[in-house]
């Protein structure tokens, strides 16, 4: 687990509980908001009551709540501020901003969301991201003291030595092709390597997504697991974060139909955090990078498809203006 001091805002008042006060409060109040943000994307498209029930129920239900519930971790917050952020960037770009930065806990997810930005041109929310991690660094400076960042940077590390390239936390938890190629007997310096290509090529295609595209579910979908890919440190309760996704498709799914590998990809990303840990294990094969790189294989291709419909039509329209 990567946390900045950051974090400490968060857990410093929790202090003041017991432990299982503070555990049950502070997992309640966090899987409230994944579950609310899951149901607002749901309720933007045009699902028929039973099918938003049931995609409702899948999302409590998602194997990932589990797991986050069994180790107290910080999944649902990360889910909760990632959908929240993609589902208002259209009509609220200010509180998507302010949404973005306050994931800035969670550094490691950060690699792909400013270059996003960026390619879309969301200049308010970027100008609103930074001011938030600006407020929330100062606020951290004025509560614990200047000392907890370079406590913090002395502790990185560290926790990148132990839990990253020596598997320490086991490689079959983390979810990234840095901990696959370390769990195939792979040097550090290959899993960097073969991270640094996949990282690359991901952050490269979704902000072409985030350019061109004409479709926000597309466009959230696509951020999601592209953030999970492009990170090493990815451990299988952060694979909370495909929730937003799996949601987001469904809402893309509704309004333009589905082709049928699509519904199986989804189920399959769905399931994977159940098995993946114990398949890993035992047989080092990582399920869930797996289905992650299928559903964003199978992500870049409708929107592919979906642009070339539209260029046709476009065509189609001048032509017949001639």
């Amino acid at each position: 687990m990567v946390l900045s001091s950051l974090f400490l805002l968060i857990a410093a008042p929790l202090a003041a509980f017991s432990y299982l006060s503070a555990l049950t409060v502070w997992q309640f109040v966090t899987f409230a908001l994944y579950f609310a943000v899951i149901c607002a994307i749901l309720l933007t498209g045009p699902l028929k009551r039973s099918h938003t029930v049931l995609g409702l129920l899948a999302a409590a239900a998602f194997p990932a709540v589990f797991i986050n519930l069994g180790h107290g971790q910080n999944g649902f917050l990360t889910a909760a501020l990632l959908g929240g952020a993609l589902l208002v960037l259209p009509r609220r770009p200010i509180l998507a901003g302010i949404l973005f930065g306050l994931l800035a806990y969670k550094p490691q997810f950060g690699l792909v969301i400013p270059v996003v930005l960026l390619a879309a041109g969301q200049w308010r929310s970027i100008g609103a991201a930074a001011m938030t991690v600006a407020a929330l660094i100062l606020g951290t400076m004025a509560v614990f003291g200047p000392d907890i960042w370079t406590a913090f940077a002395a502790s990185t590390e560290l926790s990148r030595k132990m839990l990253l390239q020596d598997g320490d936390v086991g490689f079959e938890k983390l979810q990234s092709v840095f901990a696959a190629v370390r769990m195939w007997g792979g040097s550090v310096s290959l899993a960097y390597a073969v991270q640094g290509v996949l990282s690359a090529v991901v952050i490269g295609s979704v902000a072409q997504v985030w350019r061109s595209s004409r479709d926000n579910d597309i466009k959230a979908a696509a951020l999601s697991v592209a953030t999970a890919l492009a990170s090493p440190h990815v451990l299988d309760y952060d694979l909370m974060i495909l929730g937003p996704a799996i949601a987001f498709m469904a809402v893309a799914i509704a309004k333009h139909g589905a082709r049928r590998y699509e519904i199986t990809a989804l189920a399959a990303v769905w399931l994977a955090p159940l098995v993946t840990r114990g398949v890993s294990s035992a047989t080092g094969i990582p399920l869930a990078l797996i289905a992650m790189i299928v559903l964003y294989g199978i992500i870049q291709y409708r929107d592919r498809a979906a642009r070339a419909d539209s260029s046709r039509l476009d065509s189609g329209a001048s032509n017949a203006m001639l």
